[in-house]
């Protein structure tokens, strides 16, 4: 009989028996985590949906259409920077600007619908005033450039009463 080298006889220790009792050791840890995992996948399924549009949900007190929502997104990523979140005239950017961004809720009933689409499409500048707000045509679609003229009619309507008392343009940060 011929010395086998110690590598060789364990590999030759493992008999198929040897190698089932393991496999059956670990099967009752393989199946309850199935289980649960179903479990877990079964309660799930009965939670709530989401909602479809968060931005929607948020202002459902407020009663913005779905498609002033997706407006006020696309003045989130386009305009708030100068105007503001809300359209007040005090973007982050607004006190390196001169003229200042207007006041939306001032300023917005003096101008006519027609001149709002110019305004977004063209810049101010396309309408006579200042160059600094920049033409949104080109990168915006129709779609969006009518959500954002339905959220802009939406802000322009004067605030609730106590929003804002006491604050004056000049008072804001």
């Amino acid at each position: 009989m011929t010395r086998r080298h110690p590598e060789e006889q364990r590999s030759s220790a493992r008999h198929p028996e040897q190698l089932r009792s393991r496999r059956a050791t670990r099967d009752p840890l393989w199946r309850w985590a199935a289980v649960a995992g179903l479990a877990f996948v079964v309660a799930c399924r009965g939670a709530a949906p989401p909602a479809k549009d968060a931005l929607q949900e948020a202002f459902h007190g407020d009663a913005l259409s779905a498609r002033a929502a997706r407006g006020h997104r696309v003045f989130l990523q386009r305009c708030a920077t100068c105007h503001g979140p809300q359209g007040r005239g005090d973007g982050q950017n607004a006190y390196n600007l001169q003229p200042p961004p207007p006041d939306f809720q001032e300023s917005l009933a003096k101008v006519p619908v027609d001149e709002r689409r110019r305004i977004v499409e063209g810049g101010t500048a396309s309408v006579g005033r200042s160059a600094l707000c920049p033409p949104w045509g080109r990168s915006l679609g129709p779609d969006d450039v009518d959500a954002l003229l339905a959220w802009l009619e939406a802000a322009s309507r004067p605030a609730a009463v106590g929003e804002g008392e006491g604050v004056s343009r000049g008072e804001r940060r």
